[in-house]
């Protein structure tokens, strides 16, 4: 029996229902985890960028006369890292129990590349549910097409039909749902598949006794009046907003001056007139270094 994922209440109005919330799909992925060899997992280390050299050595301090110094723990080596061609993938069939398969064999287990979107049949649009929806797209027709695409289009609008198909997106082939959307364009929107979606079988409470038709009719009262067109733009993301305003309002974190790339391109004329100057200078150097000896020869 599955486990709530969230309790709380539905509300409208004064109305106040305490409801709960079960996940109604569960993706069927079939997920690897890094393995060596010998079977066991690959960890990866979070580092930071390292800090710049300073070019100065530090003060040593004065050595106190009478210095307290701890016992060391024992040097523990680090663990030795595993090269990339020896990591291996591995599925987990038990605790610390894997399946192991090298990337080229993992590599021929994808689907073929394909530029395909290969129709199985068409549907009613009002036939497939949306808790099958995933993912969306449009579909559009590419150069010369135009004619073709808009006569499926508009034929699919006519007899109110949606394409079922496969689609073959990042290494991953996707069952899809394809309906005319919009004025020009169609609407792709990947599907999961019936086994993902799990049944509505949970604990459920006791009902009570069925509503009556007065309190229907007020239920339908509060329904009407809380009904409108739907306009999407009112239904913003307030979390991002203010996530964004709270980092707008946050000043960035000091940092030391990058040194200059070399690969970064340069003003010209900056360059340019910076050489000269050294240029000048060098010059100026030299004929001085040359003026000394021959002031010598004059005075004796």
């Amino acid at each position: 029996m599955p486990t709530a994922l969230w309790t709380g209440s539905l509300s409208f109005g004064l109305v106040v229902i305490p409801v709960r919330l079960y996940p109604a799909v569960r993706k069927k992925t079939v997920r690897f985890h890094e393995i060596d060899r010998g079977g066991h997992r690959i960890r990866h280390v979070r580092v930071a960028d390292p800090e710049l050299e300073l070019d100065y050595e530090p003060r040593q301090a004065a050595v106190p006369s009478f210095q307290w110094t701890p016992s060391q723990a024992p040097d523990i080596p680090p663990p030795a890292e595993v090269p990339y061609e020896e990591i291996r993938k591995g599925f987990e069939i038990a605790p610390g129990q894997f399946v192991s398969l090298s990337r080229e064999e993992v590599q021929a287990l994808a689907p073929e590349r394909s530029r395909s979107i290969d129709v199985e049949q068409f549907v009613e649009t009002a036939a497939v549910d949306p808790i099958y929806y995933e993912s969306r797209y449009y579909v559009a027709p590419d150069r010369g097409a135009v004619t073709a695409f808009q006569l499926l289009r508009n034929a699919m609008v006519e007899a109110d039909r949606m394409e079922i198909a496969w689609v073959t997106l990042r290494q991953r082939r996707h069952l899809a749902a394809i309906r005319p959307y919009g004025e020009e364009v169609m609407l792709l929107t990947t599907m999961v598949h019936a086994d993902e979606v799990l049944p509505a079988e949970f604990w459920m409470p006791e009902s009570g006794a069925p509503p009556s038709e007065k309190e229907l009719k007020m239920a339908r009262m509060l329904i009407d009046a809380l009904a409108g067109p739907f306009e999407p733009q009112r239904f913003t993301d307030e979390h991002r907003e203010r996530v964004l305003k709270a980092i707008e309002q946050k000043k960035p974190i000091e940092s030391p001056a990058a040194a200059p790339s070399p690969t970064r391109v340069l003003d010209l004329m900056a360059a340019l007139d910076a050489s000269v100057k050294a240029a000048k200078a060098a010059r100026a150097k030299e004929e001085k270094e040359r003026a000394r000896p021959e002031r010598k020869r004059k005075r004796g």
